[in-house]
């Protein structure tokens, strides 16, 4: 099967999406289909096409990027509308759009329709894009109806990453029971540990209390919410990895129990995780959050607001904490109530968490929902 993946971020920019697109393409190209996926040249990356080591194409067009690397926008220029034709020409019979929001996302469902290829628009969201500007996210709202309303006239089919996600569909009057859910390969990230140790580093014992955020450190990610906690709990210990427009604040405002680490690799994050005692994630909104399958597969129970990918990973009550209130309070109870069970219980339902994770949210499961979905619109 040809299936081009339209994904306007994509690694070695760092995100969720990315991740997704990624490993996606990886599973697809080794159970035998061919790929493509088309994203675009952020600032420092070359336009033209790239070899995966999985054996899969990659091209990046032409961009301009706005918003600090969020919103890239295709350049219509001839090398564009090169790469763009000779994509038509390979006749992709299945075309995967992840998000709603890029104008790539718009060439992606225009190139299906030309060419009468299945083409399935997959969501990574829960809520409105935002940036943390009321002003801009006004407009970043608007922007963001007018593309879906452009998609939905073209007649694109829709998927969401999870169920939290096709239910946030319906703001735009559309109907979807369509869920192609994110996944992760637990012991392949688990193997990707460094030697890092950060309770070395940062001298906290084997037995303290770890709370672990990881995300962009914006006030709609939680990051605030997570220092605020780690105030009312200042016997335990929390580490805050990722970047963003908060950074320089949380650095200046951490109480003595909370180190700001800037973002991680990959291999650093699964270390950490792997030191972790609880994973916080007090986010307004996720699509589906790759951080809740890290953690997972590692048995860090999670204490998280009732985002997109908790029902999913936290699929029984007792490997975590769902807040009912987005507040530093409510997340510092959260936190209170996992470290009451005590060190023995923690670990068996972590145990049950991983072998959860493990069993039941790997690539299998979403390749067969893909297919499945792809298979619907085929019929």
């Amino acid at each position: 099967m040809r299936i081009a993946i339209f994904s306007a971020l994509y690694p070695p920019h760092l995100g969720g999406v990315e991740r997704f697109t990624q490993s996606l393409a990886r599973h697809l190209a080794a159970r035998g289909d061919e790929v493509r996926v088309v994203t675009s040249a952020l600032a420092g990356e070359d336009a033209g096409e790239e070899r995966d080591e999985a054996g899969f194409t990659i091209t990046r067009l032409a961009s301009r990027v706005l918003l600090d690397g969020r919103l890239p926008l295709v350049r219509l220029t001839d090398s564009v509308r090169d790469e763009l034709a000779d994509l038509a020409m390979w006749k992709p019979e299945r075309i995967l759009v992840n998000t709603r929001f890029y104008p790539l996302s718009l060439a992606g469902a225009a190139l299906g329709s030309r060419e009468g290829a299945d083409t399935l628009v997959l969501d990574h969201g829960s809520d409105y894009l935002t940036i943390d500007n009321p002003s801009l996210d006004v407009a970043i709202r608007g922007y963001e109806r007018a593309v879906t309303r452009h998609l939905v006239k073209g007649g694109a089919r829709f998927a969401g990453i999870s169920a939290k996600s096709a239910e946030w569909l319906a703001e735009f009057g559309i109907t979807c029971d369509l869920v192609v859910p994110n996944a992760i390969d637990a012991a392949a990230f688990r193997a990707e540990r460094t030697p890092r140790g950060f309770r070395r580093e940062l001298g906290i014992s084997e037995v303290a209390p770890l709370v672990a955020y990881v995300g962009r450190f914006t006030a709609a990610k939680g990051a605030d919410i997570a220092l605020e906690a780690a105030r009312m709990l200042p016997s335990t210990r929390f580490v805050l990895a990722g970047s963003g427009a908060l950074e320089e604040e949380l650095r200046e405002r951490a109480p003595k129990n909370l180190a700001v680490l800037g973002p991680l690799s990959h291999g650093d994050l699964s270390a950490l995780l792997a030191e972790a005692t609880i994973l916080a994630l007090p986010s307004e909104s996720e699509g589906f959050a790759t951080v809740l399958l890290e953690a997972g597969a590692w048995g860090v129970p999670i204490v998280a607001t009732e985002v997109g990918g908790v029902d999913e990973v936290l699929a029984n009550p007792e490997w975590g904490v769902v807040l009912d209130r987005r507040t530093p309070l409510a997340l510092a109870e959260g936190i209170d109530r996992v470290l009451a069970w005590g060190p023995g219980e923690r670990e068996r339902r972590g145990e049950a968490l991983k072998a959860h994770v493990g069993a039941s949210c790997g690539w299998d499961a979403t390749l067969a929902a893909l297919d499945a979905a792809f298979a619907r619109g085929e019929g």
